[in-house]
């Protein structure tokens, strides 16, 4: 008997219940009165209390370590592995029980689960027994596995419980049950879902699995499995009918159907459209339902639940940076405009060195399911160190989903004219010129605006035609790419990096118009360098622009917080007046720290940025930069 029992057993014979009339019982000793019974059962009871407290303090006192060993599985090392998972006392090896009777009792408790763990592997006669050696700090644990044969299936069956269907089964080695396979549990359950979604697939929605019938042959070694299906009735589409779509053109809704009437279902067909209509931004939920019918052999409705979003947002924004001032952004969509989710947008941007007004109109499923048109009017006008500018665009462009998810390719055709100023030499020019955009877009990014997963790329190659005196045709490419990693998921942890190059061929630098050149520097490309300074400079440290740009840059975004987030950046970019980037000039470099404030419309930014190398007379000490959003 363990020691730590003693004090307990003393304690229970203390405490008796004692008969009025009862004496204790003398052993050739005087008898005691009750008053000396009292105090004889108080002493007794406190002397039950010490030695059950040390009884206690000296089993916690001997500490106990061990190591687990296994026998029996040598040659399976990955059964060994499943074993020491589901192990508790491999587990808590680092947390020893108290006393050596609980250690027995966890390892017990282990054992019975291992015995049905081989029993799911197909092993029904196993059996495990686990034994100790040694004691204290140095106890092994040993479970002696004792598998014995494996059981196979036997012929696995299906069986259909309606008499007569429509519904043709598939094999049970088609499910991956097959006779003479080892009898594990996991193909069992895994064909029962199979058989499910095949007779969904085949058009029985109502399918059920009625019973799994199993009987095991221990002379044999054979498990025998026998799976019990009611199919269902075989189900056709019929009419589909719309729930909450008032305001909606019904011919746009019957455009998003994938079938005519009397198509067999498959749950894809329904997936299909739940899909297309979310996809067209007017419904905040889409729930599409299978209706029974009013009579057996009819087709079954489908009612589509539509919540719809609001049609109409106003939405306004605003930023500063040191280097560009001030600027307030606001916009205006209806997704409706024509009750047939035709999309028009109001942008306008007023800022310090740039002022801008954008309308654009959208049409969905133009001549294709989910390919858009887009027709978009633009006026510019800039202010900036390098250039005065003012400009007026049109432009119409058709977008189709490739690649999905999130791949989106286009075609454009653009008529540009515009009035340039060119600070350098104060020289003034007019240009008129069509361009045929070619776009691709590759978002795999857990989220729009405050990414920590996955990659964005975005490439376009556009031809541009000149019919004014001033300007050459030429060709702009321009690829940009970033990627997000989650390093910490508690704190959150992002690493973010982007990389851009673009490139002009066909023209020279001094035939291209000042406000198409390309430029680096400021908060899109190379922080703590001034706006557009990051490139070639005239002799008064005005920008000129180049031909072709290089860019490169890194965060770490922190959540220190539930709202508030800090971050580290480096920045590299440059600008070169050839078509290709001349390394050999080297990049300009900008690093420093920032803050975030998580809201709902995506974080408000704050960043201060650092030049690493200052350039006398160009760059400031540093450059502030606030407004929504990540940098990239």
């Amino acid at each position: 008997m363990p020691d730590w029992w003693q004090p307990l057993i003393i304690l229970k014979n203390c405490s008796k219940p004692v008969d009025p009339e009862w004496r204790f019982p003398s052993f050739g000793m005087r008898p005691m009165n009750k008053s000396q019974f009292f105090w004889v059962s108080v002493v007794c009871l406190f002397a039950s209390l010490g030695f059950m407290i040390a009884g206690t303090a000296r089993a916690v006192d001997e500490t106990l370590a061990y190591t687990v060993v296994f026998r029996g599985v040598e040659d399976d090392p990955s059964l060994q592995s499943a074993l020491e998972s589901v192990s508790v006392t491999r587990k808590r090896q680092e947390q020893p029980p108290a006393t050596m009777f609980l250690l027995r009792r966890r390892a017990k408790d282990d054992g019975e689960i291992f015995v049905q763990l081989l029993h799911s592997k197909g092993w029904f006669d196993a059996s495990v027994e686990p034994s100790f050696a040694g004691e204290g700090a140095s106890i092994v644990i040993t479970f002696h596995v004792v598998r014995g044969e494996r059981y196979r299936f036997g012929v696995p069956q299906l069986r259909l419980l309606t008499p007569r269907t429509e519904f043709i089964p598939p094999t049970m080695e088609s499910l991956g049950v097959k006779e003479g396979n080892p009898a594990e549990s996991e193909p069992i359950f895994a064909a029962a879902d199979q058989l499910l979604a095949y007779a969904h697939k085949m058009g029985f929605p109502e399918a059920k699995l009625v019973d799994r019938r199993y009987e095991l042959d221990r002379a044999a070694h054979r498990l025998d499995v026998a799976l019990d299906l009611l199919p269902g009735p075989l189900v056709r589409l019929g009419k589909v009918h719309f729930i909450g779509a008032e305001g909606v053109d019904q011919a746009f809704l019957d455009k998003h159907l994938s079938w005519r009437p009397g198509a067999v279902y498959h749950p894809k067909r329904l997936e299909r459209i739940q899909r297309a209509f979310m996809g067209t931004g007017l419904f905040a939920t889409v729930n599409v339902v299978l209706e029974r019918p009013t009579a057996e052999g009819e087709l079954w409705p489908v009612a589509v639940h539509l919540t719809q979003r609001k049609h109409k947002t106003i939405a306004a924004g605003g930023g500063y940076s040191t280097d560009k001032g001030i600027n307030v952004k606001g916009a205006w969509e209806h997704r409706n405009i024509f009750y047939r989710g035709q999309r028009i947008k109001v942008n306008t941007e007023l800022g310090t060195d740039a002022q801008s007004a954008f309308l654009s109109h959208e049409t969905p499923d133009f001549i294709l399911s989910g390919q858009k048109l887009s027709f978009a009017f633009r006026l510019d006008r800039n202010l900036e160190d390098a250039y005065e500018s003012q400009a007026l665009q049109v432009g119409a462009t058709v977008l189709r989903p490739v690649l999905a998810p999130g791949g989106e390719a286009s075609i454009g055709l653009e008529w540009r004219i515009a009035d340039v100023i060119e600070k350098s030499d104060e020289s003034r020019s007019s240009f008129a010129t069509t361009a045929i955009p070619l776009g691709l877009k590759l978002d795999r990014s857990d989220d729009l605006l405050d990414p920590g997963q996955g990659w964005r790329w975005n490439s376009e190659v556009k031809p541009v035609f000149t019919f004014s005196s001033s300007g050459d045709p030429y060709v702009r490419l321009a690829n940009r790419g970033s990627i997000y990693r989650t390093l910490l998921a508690v704190p959150r942890v992002v690493l973010a990096a982007r990389g851009e190059v673009d490139t002009v061929w066909g023209t020279t630098h001094d035939n291209l118009a000042a406000d198409q050149r390309l430029y680096a520097g400021g908060g899109g490309t190379l922080r703590g360098v001034g706006y557009q300074l990051a490139g070639p400079l005239d002799q008064e440290h005005k920008p000129i622009g180049g031909r072709s740009l290089l860019a490169l840059g890194t965060e770490v975004r922190w959540r220190a917080w539930e709202n508030v987030g800090l971050v580290g950046f480096v920045d590299g970019a440059r600008s070169y007046e050839g078509e290709v980037p001349d390394l050999s000039e080297g990049m300009l470099f900008g690093a420093g720290v920032g803050g975030r404030y998580v809201t709902p419309i995506g974080p408000i930014r704050m960043d201060i940025g650092f030049p690493l190398r200052k350039r006398s007379q160009v760059d400031d000490s540093f450059q502030i930069y606030v407004s929504i959003g990540q940098a990239f």
